[in-house]
């Protein structure tokens, strides 16, 4: 819980230091893709979260990756200063939850619904645009969504909308099947 109070003051710090809608965007898209890549068992986090390495190898690390991530749509420079504060202070390990309450504001600020879309496995941006569609149809409003992958949930999907949990995982299915099957026997 405090990990993600101190989450959400970073990424109030740095919405409210960016006044460009264009550049909150953009801030987004590196945020997500520098989580992203965290979430690789194996990969840069293993390099620039490891204290065993350098600040300055980290520091080269974390920029070598903003780069590679930049190829596309570059990076913001106050984007890429504030990555590497969390570096120095130890806080790069709460990209997530980072990423996740700075979506957050600027759904707030362009007036969307945030949602937090949990999956078995990533989907592909043409499964995450027929997914967005198909939410904004629902609920007559643009959506924003945060994705999230979490293998225990074997498949199928959990959307989170505020305190409202909708549960359409196979691991969802089966509680609910193995719960009326104990209510039933008892």
């Amino acid at each position: 819980m405090q990990a993600e109070a101190v989450a959400g003051r970073y990424a109030r710090a740095l919405f409210e230091s960016i006044a460009d809608p264009a550049e909150r965007e953009r801030t987004l898209r590196t945020l997500t893709a520098v989580a992203a890549a965290f979430q690789a068992p194996t990969g840069p986090k293993t390099l620039i979260l490891n204290p065993f390495y350098s600040m300055q190898q980290r520091e080269a690390a974390l920029l070598k990756l903003i780069d590679l991530i930049g190829a596309e749509t570059p990076c913001p420079p106050v984007t890429k200063r504030f990555l590497q504060l969390l570096l120095k202070k130890s806080r790069l390990n709460t990209i997530q939850a980072v990423t996740a309450a700075y979506s957050r504001l600027l759904d707030e600020a362009g007036g969307r619904i945030s949602i937090t879309v949990s999956t078995a496995r990533p989907l592909d941006q043409t499964a995450q645009q027929a997914l967005r569609t198909r939410l904004e149809q629902w609920l007559q409003r643009p959506v924003g969504m945060i994705m999230q992958v979490d293998p225990a949930l074997l498949g199928g999907a959990r959307l989170q909308v505020g305190s409202r949990m909708i549960d359409g995982t196979i691991r969802g299915r089966l509680d609910r099947v193995r719960r009326q099957a104990i209510g039933a026997s008892a």
